[in-house]
Order: structure tokens, then C-alpha cells, then sequence
């Protein structure tokens, strides 16, 4: 039986995720409204363009996870493309803050775009798809996944806690405008090379003793892609990721003009942060032994029940502060230890590939988060650009109706998506038939 790993080497491992929210969350939380409020560019010219350039995002996710499944090195399969990624990334995120303000509109769109699939659809597909592939390669032992998951996610929402309570802050403090997003956006691009060069040379690949003996000869691409979409629970995986991050481009993005036009603070959006961090960061203590005792498929429907009440609390109190806050307490009660299964669900989507196909694709399969993450959180930043769009919103002027869909995006649609999610982990029975496979049962 393999060894447990050691916790030093689980929390190098979530240093990654703990340094990539400062490029991924950064920029889902305040890209649109640095866009239109500070560089001044047309809102639905830009929701629109930063969803086509999500739509290719998906593309080179496949290609990307392909990619790394081709990959043989003395570093592994994953952790070079986790390596030579992360610079060219903390670069374009920089240059992403810093669009010139003597430009036209068309331009100004041009520029911004660019960087963004610079951003998203190259960099950050590399960095995160090879970072999520860790999850599969570094261990076989499915506790130790979901610990890591834990503590990946417990150092995600402390991330997220400082990103929330500060940026503006620090922006404030490093100029405010043009120059004050610039500045913070280099320190967050620091922040994330230390912390992924930690993940790099602190982990180390090893071969998925428990399958090995089962493994073929590698696929190419299209049957790689036929896998995994006859296989549903790479499908039902995908989902609960898209809905997730959907929820989280939402939230992210819709909580900036939440605090900013109806608490009439932009910098409580740090409170709002606060409000979910700190919750999801408690949950996620208790996952491995909820996932242990319940089972993924269990925890997951039950965690999505949290999510629900967490979210109908904000819908029937919104305009009270104390209620709003509390039903977003309850609904991060429910995001922890989602967010904590749906990756260790991903490497069960591998081994149970393996087990069926006999192939080897941890690259591709974990291509599933990384494709989920980049759309969902594009749909979720472009809803609320497209809703604000529609009643007018240029930017400047707050009138009634951008009031109502901020409301919209931030308390109604998220009921949707928790429902949406519960609906997958009912199908979710993928820690049964794995078993099965394992001992030779049909």
C-alpha cells in the first residue's frame, strides 16, 4: 500500500491554487469593472469579446491536456508546463491592467482582448490544467486527495479573503486609477510565481501504481475526446465545474458593483468576501472526514442543500445586510467541500477511464476543471456585463434597472445553479463502480 504524504507536501501543493487565485480570481472579481469604470471601455463590446475569448479558452484546454499526456521529461508530465507557464503568464496579467487610456474604443477592445486570450486561453490553460493534473500524478491514495483538495481549497479561500479586502485598498494606495491597478497587478504577479515555484519543486510525480498494469499504448487526440465524452461522469464532472465557476465569475463579478452601487462602498466587497472565505475555509476542514464516513457522492448532494437554503436566504433578504451576510455564511458552508470533491472526482474520472479503456489520459481528463473553470467563469463575468448592457449601463451613470440586474446576478441566479449542481451529484456514482472495477465485478 502506498505511504500517506506528508502534510509539508500537501500544503506545497496548495501553495499552487493559493498563489494562481492571485492571477484567476483577480481577474474574474475586477477585469469588467477595471474594463468599463477605468479604462473606460464600452461594457457589452467587452462582455462579449472576454466570452469569445472563453469560448477558445475551451478549445486549447483540449489540446493543452493532450499535450501534457504526450509529455515525458525527468520533471514528469505536469509539473513543466506548470514551470515555463507561470512566467509568461505574471507577464500578460500585467500588461492585461494596463490598457492605455489614449486609445480609441476599437483599439482599447483590440488590446484588451488580446491579452486576455493571451491570459486565459494560452498561460493560465497551461499553468492550471498541468497544476489540477498533480492531483492524479503525484498520489494514488484517494484520501490523500481529498485532503489535498481541502487544503488546496482552505488556502484558495484565504487567498480570496486577501484579494477581496484589499485590492482596492492597495489600489488606492498605489495611486488609485490606471496607475494603482498596474501596481497591484505586478504584486499579484509575484505573489503567484513564488507560490507556483514552491508547487514545482516541491512535489514529484510518481506512476499510478494501482492501474499501471492495465495501461495501453497513449490514444491520439480524437479518441481521447471520444473517451471522455461517452464517459458520463467526466460529463456530469464537467457541469458541476461549469456551474461552479459560473457561479463564481457571477459572484465575483456582480458582488464588485453589488458593494460599489447598493452598499454604496466599493470597498465592501471585502466584507462580502469575508462572508464567504471564511465559512468555506471551516468546511473545508471537515470534507475529508464528511467524504470518509458519507462518501463524495453523499457529501456533495448535502453540501449542495447548504448552497440552496444559503442562497433563497439572500433572495428573500437582500436589502437587509445581517440577512444577506448570513445566508451567504450558509451557502459557503455548502461551497467548501464542493469545491474540495469536485477535483478529487476528476482523478476518479481518470482511474475509472483507465480502468474501463485501459489508456492513460490524466492530461486530457483534467482538461474537464480547466475548460469548466475558464467558460463558467467567462459565462458567469459576461451574464452580468450583457444584463447591465441591457438597461444601459455606460459605466458612470447608476440608474434603477442596472440596480435590479445587479440584484438578479447577485442573489436570484445563484438558487439556479445550486439546484443545477444537486442534480449531477445525484448520478455522481462514480466511487461505487470504481470499486467494482477494481475487483474484476460488473
Amino acid at each position: 500500500m502506498e505511504s500517506k504524504m506528508k502534510f509539508g507536501k500537501k500544503f506545497a501543493f496548495g501553495l499552487g491554487d493559493f498563489g494562481g487565485n492571485f492571477c484567476f480570481s483577480f481577474i474574474s472579481s475586477f477585469a469588467l469593472i477595471y474594463f468599463t469604470d477605468i479604462a473606460g471601455a464600452n461594457v457589452l463590446a467587452i462582455s462579449t469579446l472576454l466570452l469569445i475569448a472563453k469560448a477558445l479558452d475551451g478549445i486549447t484546454d483540449l489540446i493543452t491536456g493532450h499535450l501534457i499526456d504526450k509529455t515525458h521529461s525527468k520533471m514528469g508530465k505536469a509539473r513543466p508546463w506548470l514551470f515555463w507557464s507561470a512566467f509568461p503568464l505574471a507577464i500578460a496579467m500585467i500588461l492585461l491592467f494596463s490598457v492605455p487610456g489614449d486609445i480609441g474604443q476599437q483599439a482599447k477592445s483590440a488590446y484588451i482582448f488580446i491579452f486576455y486570450v493571451l491570459v486565459c486561453a494560452f498561460f493560465y490553460t497551461a499553468n492550471n490544467i498541468s497544476y489540477n493534473a498533480l492531483t492524479a500524478l503525484i498520489t494514488n491514495n484517494e484520501e490523500d486527495r481529498v485532503s489535498m483538495g481541502s487544503i488546496r481549497f482552505m488556502l484558495t479561500a484565504v487567498a480570496g479573503i486577501i484579494i477581496g479586502t484589499l485590492t482596492t485598498v492597495l489600489v488606492q494606495i498605489f495611486g488609485t486609477g490606471q496607475k494603482g491597478w498596474t501596481a497591484v497587478a505586478a504584486l499579484y504577479a509575484v505573489i503567484f510565481l513564488i507560490c507556483t515555484m514552491i508547487t514545482v519543486f516541491s512535489v514529484k510525480e510518481v506512476n499510478n501504481s494501482s492501474v499501471e498494469g492495465q495501461r495501453k499504448n497513449e490514444v491520439g487526440w480524437v479518441q481521447s475526446v471520444k473517451i471522455l465524452l461517452t464517459n458520463r461522469y467526466f460529463i456530469l464532472v464537467f457541469i458541476i465545474f461549469l456551474v461552479m465557476y459560473i457561479f463564481t465569475g457571477l459572484i465575483g463579478t456582480a458582488g464588485t458593483y453589488y458593494a460599489k452601487y447598493i452598499l454604496g462602498n466599493e470597498n465592501m466587497y471585502g466584507l462580502l468576501s469575508i462572508a464567504m472565505m471564511i465559512p468555506m475555509f471551516l468546511s473545508l476542514l471537515f470534507t475529508p472526514a464528511l467524504t470518509k464516513k458519507f462518501g463524495m457522492q453523499k457529501t456533495g448532494i448535502g453540501a449542495g442543500m447548504l448552497f440552496i437554503i444559503g442562497s433563497l436566504a439572500g433572495v428573500i433578504g437582500g436589502n437587509s445586510l445581517p440577512i444577506l451576510l448570513s445566508g451567504i455564511v450558509i451557502r459557503s458552508f455548502g461551497m467548501g467541500p464542493i469545491s474540495a470533491i469536485i477535483v478529487t472526482l476528476s482523478a476518479s474520472v481518470s482511474d475509472n477511464i483507465i480502468l474501463k479503456k485501459k489508456v492513460n489520459i490524466e492530461g486530457m481528463t483534467f482538461s474537464c476543471s480547466s475548460v469548466g473553470i475558464k467558460i463558467g467563469s467567462g459565462v458567469g463575468t459576461a451574464l452580468v456585463g450583457w444584463l447591465l448592457a441591457a438597461v444601459g449601463y455606460n459605466g458612470k451613470d447608476i440608474t434603477d434597472g442596472a440596480i435590479t440586474m445587479i440584484q438578479i446576478s447577485y442573489l436570484f441566479i445563484p438558487v439556479i445553479l445550486g439546484i443545477l449542481v444537486i442534480v449531477c451529484f445525484l448520478f455522481m456514482n462514480i466511487e461505487e463502480e470504481n470499486k467494482r472495477l477494481r475487483s474484476g465485478s460488473r
